[in-house]
């Protein structure tokens, strides 16, 4: 088999997932043979230990655990909703021992334990700005709180930057799901498309990519359409053997903010690409849909997410438990909180 056949029995949406999110890699793997040390957070999120007169808190700390050779986590994300918000957000374990690549979802509106009037993980971003702190810094932590460890490193992209990429590679053919018609001035957004399979200018990809008005589900179908969309634009991009890449390389990074060096992103797409299709996995994470005060959340479904960590995102050899997070999950009849009492006004859990 030649190398081009080589890649596509490797592919799925890797590509898109890692190279397009991450912009320089191929054009970095021209410029570097090996990759520099990665900023790994050893430790896993527990409780902090109190003294017996302290007052309760939910203050999270981090202990040292044993971690697993050559696995690494990365928050991919990226903001498409034109008012500053982080409505792509994505966690993936890569374990280029065992060469597996897992990347799972995380919705928009999941509901995160903060004292804040929107409680939605992707404000957390604009919020973090706003009260003067480092956007990607209160993600971090939010999305540790969900995972009950930190990630090794990240990645932001404007997936506006989508339309000039799709452009530039010669469109993607897709099926699209349904007939697609929202208008948003204020964004800017134009989406009419009709149902069905047809090839994708960069404009309409971008469309796909953000519609979510029609469905029954909102974001998570959005979601799982994103996921299918990043299949079937990966599986193309290899077929017509990159030729473009290099340049795309150069203009991705140029609107991409990461603690990545571009060797560690180089290194990243060479062990990605030598998973097979079988051990690449997309998911999403496990949430119960709530309308609270007005407004419509996701909540975590607690016990099946720790089994999705533990199986598809831990890269410690120490298992994630309830006490090591910080959420507020759905129970019937109310609420319940991890750490034990829910930030914000109690009414909200009555």
């Amino acid at each position: 088999m030649d190398r081009n056949g080589t890649w596509l029995r490797r592919t799925v949406y890797v590509l898109l997932a890692l190279g397009l999110l991450f912009g320089t890699a191929i054009g970095s793997y021209l410029l570097w043979e090996r990759a520099p040390e990665l900023n790994i957070e050893e430790g896993i999120a527990v409780p902090a230990v109190e003294e017996p007169s302290a007052a309760p808190t939910a203050e999270i700390a981090s202990v040292s655990a044993p971690r697993e050779r050559r696995s690494y986590t990365l928050l991919l994300v990226g903001n498409d909703d034109g008012n500053g918000n982080t409505d792509t957000m994505l966690v993936a374990r890569l374990d280029t021992m065992a060469h597996r690549l897992d990347i799972v979802s995380l919705p928009r509106d999941t509901y995160v334990n903060i004292g804040w009037n929107i409680r939605k993980l992707n404000a957390v971003y604009t919020g973090t700005v706003n009260a003067g702190g480092v956007g990607i810094e209160g993600l971090k932590q939010q999305v540790k709180n969900l995972l009950g460890f930190g990630v090794d490193c990240y990645a932001i992209v404007d997936l506006a930057l989508f339309i000039d990429t799709v452009d530039r590679i010669g469109g993607i053919d897709f099926d699209v799901p349904c007939d697609m018609d929202y208008d948003d001035p204020t964004q800017g957004l134009s989406i009419h498309l009709k149902a069905g399979p047809q090839h994708l200018n960069g404009q309409q990809a971008m469309g796909v990519v953000r519609y979510r008005s029609g469905y029954v589900n909102g974001d998570l179908d959005r979601v799982e359409v994103q996921q299918r969309f990043l299949k079937a634009a990966a599986t193309q991009l290899l077929q017509r053997g990159l030729p473009q890449m290099k340049e795309l390389a150069v203009l991705l990074g140029e609107h991409m903010e990461t603690d990545l060096y571009p060797a560690n992103i180089a290194f990243f797409l060479r062990q990605a690409l030598l998973c097979e299709s079988e051990n690449i996995r997309f998911a999403t994470m496990p949430n119960i849909p709530c309308d609270v005060a007005g407004l419509s959340y996701t909540f975590v479904d607690l016990e099946p997410w720790l089994q999705m960590i533990n199986e598809r995102l831990n890269p410690f050899d120490m298992l994630v438990t309830r006490e090591n997070l910080d959420v507020v999950y759905k129970i019937p009849g109310g609420f319940g909180c991890t750490t034990g009492t829910p930030k914000g006004e109690w009414y909200l859990y009555s």
